[in-house]
């Protein structure tokens, strides 16, 4: 029976989007009889094993061609051999044009058919699937030989299929094992699905912050941990005792001893029954080994000796719509670009600004717990302004009063603001450096000469230039200063703050007055002229509760009446360099 076709939103617009002949690849996954496409990847030289980057259960489905007058039958033909999860493999070809035309097709037998397709939401999709995180650890004592250590590598994948590994979630006393029980679920009887256990791991470990809400694009992730079988399964078998045997095998080499870290996402629908998440799990954990010997045998191949770190980092641009786990060493900072731009181009990515930095990586739900709360614009409702929405674009961390242990009530709002604006650039990948402190703030300020020595461990005031100051100072970033004379002019501003987000999507620091706060977007009705702006108040001095910042307009639209009409206001645009 011919599958039936999805493919999410932001995937057929990166498709659509392509000004140039190629051929790529396309991932997806498949749930009964509908194969769901998630993504994309341009071919390059570079990148051979590309689909060890993305989640288990997105698998490879087929190949697209983007053309000028005519696709290649033959080449589509012998690409599309490659793919073995499916017998109904997808061709989709684009032809460019003054509107590019986009056809879905299915291969079968050397012919291709053409097929209807659906258009899938990004919201839909997060919510018909959850993701795992697997995390894990083995040693594995090698050689600086790519021969003997893909042999090595090849041997622990076959060890961890065998059976002896198993796995549990680590909010519930559930354990999945190789079928030794029944259907391999220790813990629970029957066998539910996995978005009932998710739905139960999250309440376990939420409990009453539930309310901060994970907020990263809306995804539900699902922490588990991998258990190695140290004892026999049968405890009657009769192992034989023998005195210790050692093999000596003289050659040179150098040796590898690898502390191997599992940490790997797998992307799975919430109506797949538990007793199935045993083989999943399996590909998670063999797709990062695959994944590791990738990046290993890459650093071999340059001839690296001494003790080699990789480290994991995941990634889920929006652009996307998915996650990309890669495995890096140490590199220099040239070697790096190198290999962002690779990813650039192969995932068919904006080259003006950074992805895949350090600092652009994904922030799971435990690494906010103890910190600002991250994007708590996301969710806030809506304007009935009915112009055009123009927000900040990307991650940052709401700083407020009183965080920190400092009792900054009554002065510290610019501070706080120009905190936020600082850990805008660090997740953006624009800076590693860390979210200044007051005290950073204050040294900074008297080292460039703006302020006496006196001012460090006061309490005085700043404002928006000395936001723009110490900006340029810390991150080398340079702002724009805008100047209106009073609250009522602030209602002129939409198209230069329309501008800036849309080019910049920095947030904007306002001081002015005794006041300070935080524009992270605006919404400009050119018709009407009315311009209303999204607020993010630093003057806030409870806890991190989302429900509440959101509820009680700590975090939302104000209009123009917001402004003090007897105050003059300055407004510090921080500006982006197109890098990645």
């Amino acid at each position: 029976m011919r599958p039936q076709i999805k493919i999410s939103e932001i995937t057929l617009k990166r498709l659509e989007n392509i000004g140039e002949p190629c051929f790529g690849k396309i991932y997806g996954i498949m749930v009964k009889n509908t194969i769901l496409i998630v993504g994309l990847e341009v071919d390059v030289d570079n990148e051979p094993n590309f689909i060890y980057s993305f989640p288990a259960e997105v698998d490879l489905y087929g190949v697209f061609e983007v053309y000028s007058d005519h696709f290649h039958k033959e080449e589509i033909v012998a690409r599309i051999s490659r793919v073995d999860v499916t017998d109904n493999p997808i061709f989709i070809s684009l032809k460019l044009g003054a509107i590019n035309e986009v056809s879905f097709n299915l291969v079968s037998s050397n012919k291709i058919e053409h097929i209807q397709f659906i258009v899938t939401p990004e919201q839909e999709i997060n919510t018909d699937f959850a993701h795992i995180r697997l995390k894990g650890e083995f040693c594995l004592n090698t050689c600086q030989d790519r021969e003997k250590l893909s042999k090595d590598l090849q041997q622990l994948r076959k060890t961890v299929a065998s059976g002896a590994i198993a796995f549990t979630f680590n909010s519930l006393n559930v354990i999945l094992v190789a079928n030794d029980n029944e259907n391999g679920i220790i813990g629970l009887t029957g066998d539910p699905s996995f978005g009932e256990v998710c739905d139960e791991a999250n309440i376990k470990n939420e409990g009453i912050q539930k309310k901060k809400k994970n907020l990263n694009n809306n995804l539900e992730i699902v922490d588990m941990r991998m258990l190695k079988k140290v004892t026999s399964s049968d405890p009657n078998s009769e192992n034989t005792s023998h005195s210790p045997v050692v093999a000596f095998n003289r050659r040179p080499g150098n040796l590898l001893n690898l502390n191997i870290k599992i940490d790997f996402l797998a992307m799975i629908h919430k109506k797949t029954n538990l007793s199935k998440m045993y083989g999943i799990l399996l590909e998670c954990a063999i797709r990062n080994l695959r994944l590791y010997e990738s990046a290993l045998q890459e650093k071999v191949k340059q001839g690296v000796t001494g003790p080699c770190t990789p480290e994991t980092t995941h990634f889920y641009p929006k652009e996307c719509g998915h996650f990309i786990t890669r495995i890096n060493f140490h590199e220099p900072e040239h070697t790096q670009r190198i290999q962002r731009e690779v990813l650039h181009k192969t995932l068919l990515l904006s080259t003006d600004r950074p992805i895949f930095r350090k600092n652009n990586q994904f922030v799971f739900k435990k690494n906010q717990n103890n910190g600002p709360l991250i994007c708590p614009h996301e969710g806030v409702k809506l304007t009935d302004n009915g112009g055009k929405i123009s927000i900040v674009r990307g991650k940052y961390e709401y700083y407020h009063y009183c965080q920190n242990k400092i009792d900054d009530n009554g002065w510290g709002c610019a501070y706080r603001s120009l905190q936020t604006l600082a850990s805008w650039y660090k997740h953006q990948g624009y800076t590693d450096k860390e979210v200044p402190t007051f005290k950073d703030i204050q040294k900074c300020l008297v080292e460039i000469g703006d302020k006496p020595p006196s001012f460090i461990d006061s309490r005085q005031w700043i404002g928006s230039t000395e936001v723009s100051f110490v900006l340029d100072s810390l991150l080398g970033v340079t702002s724009r200063i805008l100047f209106v004379s009073s609250g009522d002019e602030m209602g002129s501003k939409g198209p230069e703050l329309v501008n800036h987000f849309e080019v910049h999507g920095s947030p904007v620091m306002i001081g002015g007055g005794v006041l300070a706060h935080t524009i992270l977007g605006v919404d400009y009705n050119q018709q009407t002229g009315t311009l209303k702006f999204l607020i993010l108040d630093p003057h806030y001095t409870g806890a991190e509760d989302l429900h509440i910042i959101q509820s009680k307009g700590w975090c939302g639209w104000k209009g123009v009446d917001f402004w003090d009409k007897s105050a003059y206001y300055n407004m510090c645009l921080p500006q982006v360099p197109r890098e990645i």
